[in-house]
């Protein structure tokens, strides 16, 4: 495949697993607390309960028998839905004693695109003047060079997607837990003229943990960063290798995805989609950095990448 990095566009590819297929409806405000609708889960998530169809005892209405006839029952479960994109706390309302938690790790950093060669030449050992052979005496280079056309810089590698992981976690009301949101990779820097790219950083991990006792209850881990891609040398650079996808986990088992990783083209990978819509660039790769080309004698640096999306934490119930 012929990629021009210095031309290329970067698109952002499309989360690659589906865990929720209807969005989560949003219904009236009482007495100050947001009040949503329970999410239909698809097949392989966990299912919310108490919201099962209930098929009628005979001689009863609306599932009750006449056991139930004259007996007081409680007002209806409320349900909430908290969304976090940094670190916070997060405490259980009264009658809450277990909670749906979706989370995301952070993306890695995208690597820094390689620097074309100096002087169009590659810097090669064996050209004691390190020019191209194909330049002019006035250190121009030919327009129809096929190695000036080629001296460009590898591009950067594609950070990895961060992980995902869904399940039920029992909780005790009004007590705290920690909410830590994992943070983007750094992006890599561009080469020098005739110099690599250098690599993008990991996304770090995203969890939620009893506060009192700092007792893990669910990971979901970052994406690693791109490689920095490769200086041209007589030929264009190598491309940086692709990021690797994070991964989740839960105390309580549940549903795990990992992060795509980079893809071929230095762009980031992608990750899981969730009830409702992530906020733009969260846990998704950082696009790797363009090689330098050759549009100079003296060769031109490659572009630095692009950081790692946050983490991101939804907890409903």
């Amino acid at each position: 495949m012929n990629l021009k990095h210095q031309s290329a566009t970067i698109r952002r590819p499309r989360g690659h697993s589906r865990v929720l297929l209807a969005s989560i409806a949003a219904a009236a405000a009482l007495t100050g607390q947001l009040i949503v609708l329970a999410p239909a889960a698809s097949a392989d998530g966990p299912k919310p309960a108490g919201h099962q169809n209930v098929k009628p005892v005979d001689g009863g209405k609306h599932g009750h028998s006449e056991h139930d006839k004259g007996k007081k029952h409680g007002p209806p479960a409320v349900h909430g839905l908290r969304q976090f994109t940094s670190d916070n706390t997060f405490t259980p309302p009264p009658g809450v004693t277990s909670v749906f938690v979706q989370a995301w790790g952070a993306g890695g950093g995208g690597g820094g695109g390689g620097g074309s060669a100096r002087n169009n030449g590659g810097g090669n050992p064996n050209n004691p003047n390190n020019q191209n052979p194909n330049a002019s005496a006035d250190g121009t280079v030919e327009a129809d060079s096929a190695a000036a056309r080629n001296n460009t810089g590898g591009h950067g590698g594609g950070g990895g997607g961060g992980g995902f992981t869904w399940c039920v976690i029992p909780v005790t009301p009004l007590t705290d837990y920690g909410v830590d949101v994992g943070t983007g990779g750094a992006n890599g820097l561009g080469g020098a003229p005739g110099a690599n790219g250098t690599a993008g950083t990991t996304g770090t991990t995203t969890s939620l943990t009893v506060a009192s006792t700092n007792t893990v209850l669910l990971t979901a881990t970052g994406g690693t960063g791109g490689g920095g891609g490769g200086a041209a040398d007589r030929g264009p650079g190598d491309p940086g290798t692709p990021g690797l996808g994070g991964s989740g986990s839960c105390s309580s088992g549940g549903v795990n995805h990992s992060g795509d990783p980079g893809n071929a083209d230095g762009t980031g990978g992608g990750t899981a989609d969730g009830i409702v819509e992530l906020p733009a660039g969260a846990a998704v790769g950082g696009d790797g950095g363009r090689g330098g080309g050759t549009n100079r004698a003296i060769g031109n640096s490659g572009s630095r990448g692009k950081d790692g999306g946050d983490g991101y934490v939804v907890i409903y119930w």
